[in-house]
């Protein structure tokens, strides 16, 4: 698939197949392209932790909606933020580098994109970052080996998708042309 083609095409999917997890060389593929997304100064600082165990990820899912629904923030869309795909990717970053966020976001993106043109079906999850922070978290982070001086930036649910993902409406203005 072509770059500007798999860039088209990429849809935030919400649906996945049960029981259907990701061959080795998808991972990988998925992996090598995290691995070669630029990073500020070239620090290289933003890790990966993949999980692919299904009865961890839906652990970890609820401990997320237990701690939204103790701290009154409901989760407003519907009962996992993984939307049940069988690989769940977080990123994580140190958290005194001040593009940390900014690298991560750029490996993400690499992420998506070559998942898209291997025909996987994804969705960048940024909502656990206030679990993780928190003390509900505490658990999590140690047992996802997160240290102290990281924090959780960015997460990819994959997985081959079900059903069809709906391209949104594009919104007018979003584009300025200054002309000095």
């Amino acid at each position: 698939m072509e770059t500007l083609e798999a860039i088209a095409t990429r849809r935030s999917v919400r649906a996945y197949e049960e029981g259907k997890q990701l061959t080795k060389e998808q991972l990988d593929a998925i992996l090598k392209a995290f691995l070669e997304a630029p990073t500020a100064r070239n620090r290289q600082e933003i890790r990966a932790i993949v999980m692919q165990d299904a009865a961890e990820i839906n652990a970890l899912n609820d401990a997320f909606m237990t701690y939204n629904r103790n701290s009154g923030r409901p989760f407003a869309r519907g009962n996992t933020f993984h939307y049940n795909a069988p690989t769940f990717i977080i990123l994580v970053a140190p958290r005194d580098f001040s593009y940390s966020e900014i690298d991560a976001g750029i490996a993400v993106e690499n992420m998506a994109l070559a998942a898209t043109s291997l025909g996987l079906g994804n969705v960048i999850i940024g909502c656990l970052g206030q679990f993780f922070m928190r003390e509900d978290g505490a658990a999590w982070r140690a047992k996802l080996g997160i240290a102290p001086e990281e924090m959780f930036v960015i997460g990819l649910a994959v997985g081959t998708q079900k059903g069809e993902a709906k391209k949104p409406t594009e919104k007018d203005g979003r584009v300025t042309f200054y002309k000095g």
